[in-house]
C-alpha cells in the first residue's frame, strides 16, 4: 500500500539526521528527475528502473538501492513496472554530512540480503506521521540506523540479518495480505512453515523491535489514517475497513499511537484546525 508524508520539521533542523520526505512502495510510471536538495534513498521494492547521473545510465534492479548527496542531479526512468521506496532528509550538525557514506556524491546498494530495511522506512513513517511526541527524534534514531546498515552493505560487513529468513519475510507478507482479518499466532506459525509461537515472537522482535501483534495493530492504524485522509467514510466505517471489530478498541488504539482521536486526526490533516495542541 502507498504511503507519502513530508513532515512538517521543527526541532528535527537540530538534530543529526531529520527526515524531510518518505514514500514506501510507491510506482513509479514516468521519467523524473531529482534535482539537487536534500539527501536521497531510493531502494526498488518490484521490478527494475534506471538513473543517468552525469550522462551515464545506470540499471537500478529489484532490491537495490542508490543515495544522492544534495548536490547531485539524477534522472530516474521505468523500465517496466517499477515500484520504489524512498527517504529524503537533511543533516541538522554539518559534520553528519560527512559520516559513513554521505560523504560521497553517490553510490548504490545491494539490497537482496538486506532486506530489513523495508521495516526500518516503515519504523520512520510511523514515527513521522502517528508519533505526536517525539516523533521526529525517534525517526532521526532509526534513519541513522538505516544509514549505518547501509554503510556495513558498502563495506562487505552485515552480511547476517534475521529479516532475510524467509520465514521472517513469510510473516511480514501474510500480516500485510490478510490485517484486515483477525490473525492469531498459530495462523502465522503456519504461514511461516510451521515455526513454533516461542521462536517466531523471539525472531520477530529481534527482526523488527516489536511483537507480531504489535506490528498487525500499527498496520491498521497506517490504513485507517489513509482512510481518513482520502475518504469521507464514517469512523465506525474505517475502524472496520481497518480491520477492528471493536470502534471503543479503534479509538483508544488510534490515539494512543497518534496522540490524538480519529475524528481530530481527520481535522487536523484536512486543515480544519491548525492551531490545534497536542493533549
Amino acid at each position: 500500500m502507498l504511503r507519502v508524508s513530508y513532515p512538517d520539521i521543527k526541532e528535527g533542523k537540530e538534530l543529526p539526521v531529520y527526515v524531510s520526505s518518505i514514500g514506501i512502495d510507491f510506482s513509479e510510471e514516468a521519467v523524473s528527475c531529482r534535482r539537487a536538495g536534500d539527501g536521497l534513498l531510493l531502494f526498488t521494492a518490484e521490478g527494475c528502473g534506471e538513473v543517468t547521473i552525469d550522462g551515464i545510465a545506470y540499471e537500478l534492479p529489484e532490491e537495490s538501492g542508490i543515495y544522492l548527496n544534495g548536490r547531485t542531479v539524477g534522472q530516474f526512468r521505468p523500465l517496466g513496472n517499477w515500484k520504489i521506496s524512498w527517504i529524503s532528509f537533511g543533516t541538522g550538525i554539518e559534520e553528519c554530512g560527512k559520516m559513513l557514506f554521505l560523504g560521497r556524491d553517490w553510490c548504490m546498494f545491494d539490497m537482496s540480503r538486506h532486506g530489513e530495511y523495508r521495516g526500518v522506512l516503515s519504523e520512520i513513517y510511523d514515527a513521522v506521521t502517528l508519533d505526536a511526541l517525539g516523533g521526529e527524534s525517534r525517526a532521526s534514531a532509526e534513519l541513522y540506523g538505516l544509514m549505518v546498515l547501509l554503510n556495513a552493505v558498502l563495506t562487505g560487513g552485515g552480511r547476517r540479518t534475521v529479516q532475510q529468513n524467509p520465514a521472517m519475510e513469510a510473516i511480514i507478507a501474510y500480516i500485510d495480505e490478510n490485517y484486515t482479518n483477525d490473525i492469531t499466532l498459530d495462523q502465522l506459525c503456519r504461514a511461516a512453515g510451521g515455526l513454533s509461537e516461542q521462536y517466531l515472537c523471539r525472531l520477530f522482535k529481534h527482526s523488527t523491535g516489536m511483537r507480531p501483534m504489535e506490528y498487525m495493530l500499527r498496520r491498521r492504524i497506517s490504513a485507517a489514517r489513509t482512510y481518513l485522509e482520502r475518504s469521507d467514510m464514517t469512523i465506525a466505517e474505517v475502524a472496520i475497513a481497518s480491520g477492528f471489530r471493536n470502534t471503543s478498541y479503534f479509538y483508544r488504539s488510534f490515539r494512543k499511537l497518534t496522540g490524538k482521536s480519529p475524528l481530530v486526526y481527520r481535522q487536523y490533516v484536512l486543515g480544519a484546525e491548525d492551531d490545534l495542541q497536542l493533549p
